[in-house]
């Protein structure tokens, strides 16, 4: 067989994608869909057709290059990732190491070395139960649980080629012996074209009972506190726990220098104006983004959003101190995407797990892959607290008090601080500190900006008022 874009399957899928969560073409319309594989799997313990896994390539409109998305249809061609005969078949094809051939390539399974799975493979007890998790999300994940015991099978929906940063960090932490604050990386699933190309479809880890999200418990908190009250001190306690956690992680992601893919690496002077180029291009393609999307929006954001774009020049001029800054912290492998959600809390302990390696889902994966200054998970944080707020101030009719932000970030910071002392990861001089915190800070509130564009309106006005407060400060602000 070969790749079809004529068929039923390819047409089905077209006119599904614009309406899937995790779809990241939507902001263009779809001009064709082609059937790059399909893997037919075999059947695992119950008769009649079974789902089958599909990578389907996606053109844009006014895109050179297609996009490859990964899906789970049933013989109708609906996207049934969550069916249980379909998850199923994903953790026994990881945990067994299997392969299956498609029509173009095949799909292999690794197990991680290490002990054993609590879930014994080829080993499926009739009592599971199967919970979709985090559905605001650009991938599927699974709680998959019975017995006691539980997996979190996540897949991929959009297939990069090359090694993705998720499996090669949890690879990494699973062989860590200092590292337990992240359930452990069990095994992935990996598609491999006829050249020997590859991508990562899906990963299955240990599963992490009576915890939450971050996120989740610090909204409950704050809600129930009522609107315009003081900050609970459980909150900046909680802050300062994921502070001490986040400097451990980077202790362990920046401890093997015999490792070359997490070795720590001064950044040169090139280097560092490499960077300052490539936040600055992408912030001007941010901006070109959101000038294409003012009709698209309500009118006061639109309003907003052109009152920004006239600060666009001033903005990008401040990534130009990284050329200069006074620094000399190596770069480490770092988590990527880190926000309150890809933390969890126990609900009756201490922990506070970090979950989610995959890095910011909008970025190449060779630039999610990069070692880079470990302020750009401390202020992905920082500006997760920025949400937390303005999300709570939203529901409860309240305001979003400065101060209350000023608090969190303190606590965070200053545990983070005393968990990283010793570590040459995090630069000795507070002023330089400061300041690439700050340029952090503005990466990835731009980053948000685009984000929230394409794929959740309604919050654009987060990362937009962040931006509206740095465009009204003049000159790099202070932490």
């Amino acid at each position: 067989m070969s790749p079809d874009d004529a068929s039923p399957l390819a047409a089905h899928i077209a006119a599904a994608l614009p309406a899937a969560r995790w779809f990241a073409g939507k902001e263009a319309a779809i001009e064709g869909v082609t059937v790059h594989d399909r893997i037919d799997p075999q059947p695992v313990g119950r008769a009649g057709p079974q789902p089958a896994v599909v990578l389907a390539d996606v053109r844009m409109a006014g895109r050179a290059a297609e996009h490859r998305y990964c899906l789970v249809v049933d013989p109708s061609g609906d996207d049934v990732a969550g069916d249980p005969t379909a998850i199923r078949w994903l953790v026994e094809t990881i945990l067994a190491a299997a392969r299956l051939p498609g029509m173009t390539g095949a799909v292999v399974g690794h197990r991680v070395a290490g002990p054993p799975a609590a879930w014994p493979v080829a080993v499926w007890p009739a009592a599971a139960t199967i919970t979709p998790v985090g559905v605001d999300a650009s991938n599927s994940s699974f709680i998959v649980q019975a017995a006691g015991t539980g997996l979190i099978v996540k897949l991929f929906r959009r297939c990069r080629p090359g090694i993705q940063p998720e499996v090669e960090i949890g690879e990494f932490l699973a062989a860590a012996p200092a590292w337990s604050g992240s359930p452990r990386l069990l095994g992935w699933l990996e598609h491999v074209a006829a050249d020997g190309g590859s991508a990562a479809l899906a990963t299955v880890h240990e599963f992490a009972p009576d915890c939450t999200t971050a996120w989740d418990r610090l909204v409950r908190l704050l809600v129930a506190a009522g609107p315009n009250a003081a900050l609970p001190a459980g909150v900046a306690a909680f802050a300062a726990r994921i502070g001490t956690t986040t400097g451990r992680m980077h202790a362990a992601l920046a401890a093997r220098p015999d490792v070359p893919a997490f070795a720590p690496e001064t950044p040169t002077v090139a280097g560092r104006r490499a960077m300052a180029e490539r936040m600055a291009g992408h912030a001007a393609e941010v901006f070109t983004l959101a000038e294409s999307r003012l009709p698209h929006v309500a009118p006061p954001v639109a309003d907003r959003l052109r009152r920004l774009l006239e600060s666009r020049t001033d903005l990008l001029g401040r990534f130009a101190p990284l050329n200069t800054l006074a620094m000399d912290a190596p770069h480490i492998r770092v988590h990527g995407d880190y926000h309150l959600g890809q933390v969890l809390l126990g609900a009756h302990d201490d922990r506070v797990l970090v979950v989610d390696f995959e890095g910011e889902p909008g970025r190449p994966v060779e630039e999610r892959r990069a070692k880079a200054a470990a302020a750009k998970d401390v202020a992905g944080m920082c500006r997760s607290f920025d949400y937390l707020l303005r999300h709570v101030a939203s529901i409860t009719g309240g305001r979003h008090p400065v101060d209350d932000l000023r608090r969190l970030e303190a606590a965070f910071l200053d545990a983070y601080r005393a968990a990283a002392a010793g570590g040459a990861w995090w630069p000795a001089d507070s002023a330089a500190a400061a300041e690439l915190l700050d340029i952090h800070r503005l990466d990835k509130a731009i980053y948000e900006l685009a984000y929230e564009i394409t794929n959740r309106p309604d919050w654009v006005g987060v990362p937009l008022a962040a931006l509206e407060e740095l465009a009204a400060t003049p000159g790099p602000s202070r932490a």
